[in-house]
């Protein structure tokens, strides 16, 4: 893995390079050029490991030096693919998008470092065999991402989501610094490849995954740990923003992932809790997307109702660990570790296109577009293909992993019997629900933002090359999972092999029939293709003939007599009105003839609004009455750290 680390060392040049160059465009050239050379080189390293060798490597050795703070197990090269192959388009939209900013005079030369940190630490993160050496890069990725979110400071909002994500970490890291400290006092060791505990451990196995959950789980925005992501994914800049969501919040789905391989097998009730956990997440994220009308922060509800799909995936695969059900933990995990892969790449497509409407708009305000499919019809074309593949329709890749799922579904309930059947049966109904309201929501984001009438003026809607270039290669990637997955569950299907369960249960996977799905998926390609050349020639030969539609008595119509975004999604949002904290703002006209008349609504996260927020203001009243932290005497302060540091010696004392 030499070629790996020598691909890092290229992307972490940018952080000495800057320096030397003031010049906001040379150092944004050369930043991106390193970086996307550096993510192409290194993917290959990763992707060679990963299909072509051994990949259970535990004792590496770094040009010529034994050392095992790092190891390229399959898990961790599969996670390592995932973050280069999509960093590699993110990183060509970022050219693109501090662009936009150079020319308006605006300084982007350290936000250029703390992403090139944010890349660099993310990959050694995944690859760290050493918990203290995970925990560092745990922790500089957080900060650097952090760093990176505050882009636009002088923002209020800003300043407020940046610090949920800011307290979100600092918990997270708290609570993985005793989840290792358990793991440690138990093995001796702080490797992750001498960490093992069995449920025999008792209370210590239980609180050691509590933590791990809670931890992970946060860092992923499983429910009612989402409270962060709203809030800081839609602040953060539109290249943080795709990162954040395609790939950091997939650490915790690392880290869940690597737990299972330190504690296993599970007990029964862990697959229930993290199956209804996801399932809840799922639901009500994708709930709460519909009722949202900033695109950036719909988008980062989706990545809940999705993080909620994965952990569908490994409550299924936990509860094949229980039964010690080879196939059932191949269909759990092996859809839950596609998934994490699909998700990366249709959520950073949208996420890319929101910043580009965002960025040409000056707004994020879905209530203000309209007909922008014919300012870019290209553009409005990749950005429908990110929406169907997050859709979970077919023939796209969203498609793929979720029947997979639902394939764990029907196993589990067939080889578990008793009460399984009827329970894994809801659990389908609700996955199926999830895809219809993702449907709904998608469908209400294209029809408003491309379709009708332009509800603002818009001056210019630019889309630069290197955004068709990101846009089109998740896009393609998108295509090619969905009509070709055979090489992709191949590669999941290897990962599973080599950590999770053993070679003889291949089967689950490749016993599906991919063939059959790509020749159905193709068959049904070239008749749309045939359709639309046969179209063609007929309009070619005969002419096209128009005329004015039929206007239903309506003459003139103006923007406002279309559809909102509010209105598109009024009846569904009112089903689950008290769990979305639904709200309407009604003022209809009261006289013969139709005068002026406004309709809008807006929904506010139950677990923020109840019990977050006042949370932190109780909090920061009881703060404001000790006198102790009101003295601005320096002195207070250094003696209330050296207690503090006391009480955390003593403790690590009596516990050896």
């Amino acid at each position: 893995m030499n070629l790996f680390f020598f691909a890092l060392a290229i992307q972490i040049l940018p952080t000495i390079i800057i320096g030397f160059l003031p010049d906001n465009r040379k150092a944004s050239v050369v930043t991106h050029f390193l970086l996307v050379a550096g993510l192409i080189l290194g993917f290959s390293s990763s992707f060679n490991a990963l299909v072509f060798s051994n990949t259970t490597q535990h004792n590496i050795s770094i040009f010529g030096i034994p050392n095992s703070l790092f190891r390229f197990d399959a898990l961790a090269l599969y996670f390592l693919c995932i973050i280069q192959l999509v960093a590699i388009p993110i990183s060509i939209y970022s050219y693109s998008y501090f662009k936009y900013y150079i020319e308006r005079g605006k300084s982007v030369r350290s936000t250029l470092v703390f992403y090139t940190l944010l890349l660099v630490s993310t990959q050694l993160l995944v690859s760290a065999n050493h918990s203290i050496v995970f925990l560092i890069f745990w922790e500089v990725m957080s900060i650097s991402a952090y760093l990176g979110m505050i882009f636009e400071k002088e923002k209020k909002e800003v300043q407020t989501g940046s610090f949920y994500y800011f307290v979100m970490n600092h918990i997270v890291v708290y609570l993985l610094f005793v989840f290792f400290f358990l793991l440690h006092h138990q093995t001796k060791s702080w490797l992750f490849s001498d960490f093992h505990i069995s449920p025999e451990a008792g209370k210590i196995f239980i609180i050691s995954y509590a933590l791990s959950l809670i931890a992970f789980g946060m860092k992923a925005g499983f429910m009612p740990f989402h409270f962060w992501l709203p809030r800081a994914h839609p602040i953060a800049p539109t290249v943080f923003s795709a990162f954040l969501s395609g790939i950091i919040i997939k650490t915790g789905i690392y880290g869940i992932l690597r737990t299972f391989q330190f504690l296993n097998p599970t007990p029964e009730w862990l697959g229930w809790l993290v199956l209804a956990v996801s399932m809840i997440s799922a639901i009500f994220g994708v709930w709460y997307a519909l009722a949202q009308h900033d695109i950036k922060k719909l988008l980062a509800y989706h990545s809940v109702e999705n993080i909620g799909i994965i952990g569908i995936g490994i409550g299924i695969g936990f509860i094949g660990s229980a039964y010690h059900s080879l196939p059932i933990q191949v269909l759990g995990f092996g859809g839950a570790l596609l998934h994490t892969l699909n998700h990366a790449i249709f959520k950073s497509l949208l996420f890319i296109g929101s910043g580009v409407i965002s960025q040409n708009l000056g707004t994020r305000n879905i209530e203000l577009m309209g007909g922008l499919v014919h300012r870019g019809k290209y553009f409005v074309m990749l950005f429908l293909i990110g929406s169907i593949a997050i859709s979970g329709i077919p023939p796209l890749n969203g498609f793929i992993s979720e029947f997979i799922i639902y394939n764990g579904f029907f196993v589990t309930a067939k080889e578990l019997k008793n009460y399984y059947p009827l329970v894994m049966l809801i659990s389908a109904v609700g996955l199926a629900f999830v895809g219809g309201l993702a449907v709904a929501c998608f469908t209400k984001i294209n029809s408003i933002m491309f379709l009708g009438s332009e509800r603002k003026e818009v001056k210019h809607f630019n889309i630069s090359f290197y955004e068709y270039v990101s846009l089109g290669i998740l896009a393609f990637l998108c295509v090619v999972i969905g009509f070709y997955p055979q090489p992709f569950i191949g590669i999941v299907n290897k990962v599973l092999n080599n950590g999770f369960v053993p070679v003889s249960s291949s089967s689950a996977l490749l016993s599906i029939n991919w063939f059959y799905i790509s020749l159905i998926f193709g068959i049904i390609f070239l008749g749309v293709l045939f359709v639309y050349f046969w179209k063609r020639a007929i309009q070619n030969k005969y002419g096209r003939r128009t005329s004015a539609a039929w206007g239903c008595g309506y003459e003139n119509v103006n923007p406002r007599m279309q559809y909102t975004a509010s209105s598109f999604a009024d009846e569904l949002n009112e089903i689950s009105k008290s769990v979305l904290v639904y709200h309407k703002n009604i003022k209809p006209s009261k006289k013969i003839f139709p005068a002026e008349a406004s309709f809008e609504s807006h929904s506010e996260d139950l677990v923020d609004n109840k019990f977050v927020l006042n949370g932190f203001r109780n909090f920061s009243s009881m703060i404001s009455k000790i006198e102790f932290l009101s003295h601005t005497d320096i002195r207070y302060y250094i003696s209330f750290i050296l207690i503090i540091l006391t009480i955390y010696g003593l403790i690590a004392f009596l516990w050896n």
